[in-house]
């Protein structure tokens, strides 16, 4: 399922779902925040991601390039040839959601925390 089919999961048109839909999965949300700061070749994606086989990184990013979030560039006239990633006009306009979900997600844990106290 991708995240234009996720807004009609309900029966009904449900934009959050997509918005779930296109940063759910194990290495998106930090691949993302990767490709915020600046483009990545695969490699050096794979190796900032301690855990991500090479399988898994090229399926979540296959996922955010059929979702139009980021673009993939191949350079051919390197040897060996290089693959480099990077968001779109779209991917960019996640940055704001992005940013809010990580300033939300420590506000809850630092709640979590004082509760324990």
């Amino acid at each position: 399922m991708n995240a234009l089919t996720a807004t009609n999961r309900h029966t009904e048109p449900c934009p959050l779902d997509s918005t779930i839909q296109i940063l759910s999965g194990k290495w998106k949300s930090i691949i993302l925040c990767r490709l915020m700061k600046k483009d990545q070749h695969f490699t050096e994606l794979l190796v900032s991601l301690t855990g991500c086989t090479r399988r898994m990184l090229a399926l979540q990013l296959k996922q955010l390039l059929d979702d139009q979030i980021i673009t993939k560039t191949i350079d051919k006239e390197t040897s060996p040839i290089t693959t480099s990633y990077r968001l779109t006009p779209l991917g960019k306009s996640l940055i704001p959601v992005i940013m809010t979900m990580d300033d939300w997600g420590q506000h809850y844990l630092n709640q979590l925390k004082l509760a324990e106290k």
